[in-house]
């Protein structure tokens, strides 16, 4: 059911010795089943400029910490909406695959 892995990057700031801001990087392991963008979802999301391209189940609730960044299949992706679903402790992360100018 949960077969796959992604990893969830959070990120806090730290200063260096020139008073740089320098980026602090935690990553944690997740199990995650992957799931298509619907057509719905996703012509919804290109009238605001948005281009999701997966979606990732984690399993329970507890497991996601509000991190804005996933690690998964060697691409990089930035969190575009989370939704706690009611009837199960499931999170599904809808994700945008990032560019190499994103930040």
């Amino acid at each position: 059911m949960y077969e796959a892995v992604a990893t969830l990057r959070s990120t806090t700031y730290t200063q260096d010795s020139a008073l740089n801001q320098v980026p602090v990087y935690t990553d944690r392991e997740v199990f995650v089943k992957p799931r298509s963008v619907s057509r719905n979802d996703f012509y919804q999301a290109a009238q605001s400029g948005l281009k999701p391209s997966i979606v990732l189940v984690i399993s329970t609730a507890e497991d996601y910490q509000g991190e804005k960044v996933v690690l998964f299949e060697s691409k990089e992706y930035t969190v575009l909406r989370v939704y706690q679903r009611p009837e199960k402790d499931e999170v599904e992360l809808t994700l945008e695959e990032r560019t190499e100018n994103a930040v």
